[in-house]
């Protein structure tokens, strides 16, 4: 009897609250039906939040606005979006994935016309003596023997690069450079061949220069100035150049290079670098603008290298010929 007793209990007790339930339900019904009706007009839930958010009272209402975008974009839509408005005094620039282009130059070019002019020389006489020279100089000259000047004229410079090097505070790199010339110079038969490049030293060539220096320290470019048969400099290029041909018979000694060696070895120098930027200048001839790619080409290159210079990357040194933008 006792359990009957409880039974009936809980089941009157359940019978309780599933009619207070219902009751409830019954009473909420039309605000339901009310939230249902007002979703099917405004479309779906998020949608909804996203324009109670959009319309709240804190943001002042404004004549003839736009409806709110959805909160969740499309590609389509993004393509559909108009481009945001430019402020005056804003300088607008194009993008690329992960590249900032800037319309800043990387030097100014005062003298235009003047370089101009240089340059359409310095081509003239490019197309009618140095490229048929340099072409004839290919054909006859075996290329053993064109690899072993160039080493040679490399490794004249090496002392020079290692002074710079020095005056950067890399010691590390002071150190390999001064190698390179030792082993060049010895085993290398006075540089004719590049021994320290192979196995096992594996010490290839860097370029190095008073005009890095001056760039390593922050001296700006100066003024681009094309300069007849010499090609691209700047000012801050040009006193770095002078300065490297003043210390190089110092630097390795007047015995090894007399002064009346250094304007030979210069015009092996110009002819050893049309060989091998031969391609370069071809590209730079066949573009639109002659002159203003190979002044940008000089000018970028001269700043992807002050910037190696003053944050080295981990990457390997290539093992190849560098491009020389000096005689």
């Amino acid at each position: 009897m006792a359990c009957r007793g409880g039974k009936r209990g809980l089941v009157k007790g359940g019978m309780v609250k599933g009619g207070l339930a219902l009751a409830w339900m019954l009473a909420a019904a039309p605000c339901w039906a009310q939230s249902v009706s007002g979703e099917g007009a405004q479309g779906a839930a998020p949608q909804s939040m996203a324009q109670d958010v959009t319309t709240a009272p804190q943001a002042p209402p404004v004549a003839d606005a736009a409806p709110a975008s959805p909160a969740i974009s499309t590609p389509a839509a993004a393509e559909t979006q108009p481009t945001p408005p430019h402020h005056p005094g804003h300088r607008v620039v194009e993008e690329e994935p992960g590249i900032v282009v800037s319309s800043r130059p990387l030097a100014p070019d005062p003298a235009r016309a003047i370089n101009m002019a240089s340059f359409a020389v310095t081509q003239s006489i490019d197309t009618a003596v140095l490229e048929p020279f340099s072409k004839g100089y290919e054909a006859v000259v075996p290329s053993p023997v064109r690899d072993g000047i160039h080493n040679v004229l490399y490794n004249l410079r090496e002392p020079v690069v290692a002074a710079n090097y020095l005056m950067q505070h890399k010691i590390g790199k002071t150190a390999e450079t001064v190698a390179r010339f030792v082993l060049n110079s010895t085993i290398g038969v006075a540089g004719i061949f590049d021994m320290a490049k192979r196995k096992p030293f594996r010490l290839p060539f860097h370029e190095n220069g008073f005009a890095d220096t001056l760039g390593f320290y922050g001296v700006p470019n100066g003024p681009y100035i094309y300069m007849p048969l010499f090609g691209s400099t700047t000012l801050r290029d040009l006193t770095g150049r002078i300065v490297d041909r003043a210390a190089l018979p110092l630097a390795i000694g007047r015995n090894v290079l007399p002064t009346a060696a250094v304007v030979p070895m210069i015009v092996l120098g110009i002819v050893d670098r049309r060989v091998v930027n031969k391609e370069r200048l071809r590209q730079e001839r066949e573009s639109a603008d002659p002159y203003t790619t190979t002044r940008d080409n000089y000018l970028r290159r001269r700043a992807n290298r002050i910037e190696e210079l003053r944050h080295p990357h981990a990457a390997p040194a290539k093992d190849e010929k560098v491009e020389k933008d000096e005689g």
